[in-house]
């Protein structure tokens, strides 16, 4: 032993040692290292990878099991239509009575699409504004007579009268009235270029005739 202390210098002690560091440095760097692709689910914990561990859209639809995601895994209103396949949604995914006329388009369901005998009765089907066929049709329609003269002078012994309904109202039909047998009818139409006004011409033959066009109109 005495022999050995004496061969000892600082210089060879540290050099020993500097050995020593070196050589366990190495052991215990290359002891944190791991071969490329040597970690799989074996050597997981489980519940050890969380979210915060995931990169970004690093999942996708392929890495997720078919049929695994229900409703509490999506975020509300996160599923648009943007997200929905033409014709994905059928009527059995469709609440029953969920959809209200707020939903549907106008003018979208015809009389295919409507069971004509879940219909009720339309109510007053027998009534028209509160009155009957026979009430309405007395109160709506009514009679406009021309005064009783001798017409507007046409020339040839001819002489022709014109009347109207009521602003607004609908000319049903006319003609002519009070007209002595001597004279003749000789025209009895709509007048051009008024829709509410109709125009008789007559013919008197010689002798004088006061006469009259009578109208039929529907009050609206």
């Amino acid at each position: 032993m005495k022999h050995v202390r004496g061969k000892l210098t600082y210089a060879n002690v540290m050099s020993t040692i500097s050995v020593f560091l070196l050589l366990g440095g190495a052991s215990a760097y290359a002891a944190t290292q791991l071969a490329k692709n040597s970690v799989g689910s074996a050597q997981l914990k489980k519940n050890a990878v969380t979210a915060a561990k995931l990169k970004n859209g690093a999942v996708t639809g392929a890495k997720v099991a078919d049929g695994s995601l229900s409703g509490a895994d999506l975020a509300a209103g996160s599923v648009t239509g943007a997200q929905l396949a033409a014709n994905s949604v059928v009527s059995s995914k469709v609440a029953d009575k969920s959809l209200t006329g707020g939903d549907i388009a106008d003018n979208t369901l015809t009389g295919a699409s409507i069971n004509e005998s879940t219909l009720g009765k339309v109510p007053e089907t027998e009534r028209l504004d509160g009155r009957t066929r026979t009430q309405f049709l007395s109160s709506s329609i009514y009679k406009n007579e021309s005064a009783v003269e001798a017409g507007v002078d046409k020339g040839e012994g001819t002489f022709a009268i014109s009347e109207g309904c009521n602003p607004g109202d609908v000319l049903l039909a006319g003609g002519p009235a009070n007209i002595r047998a001597s004279s003749a009818m000789l025209e009895s139409f709509s007048t051009p270029g008024d829709i509410n006004s109709w125009t008789v011409r007559i013919q008197k033959n010689g002798f004088e005739d006061n006469w009259s066009v009578v109208v039929l109109c529907v009050k609206q």
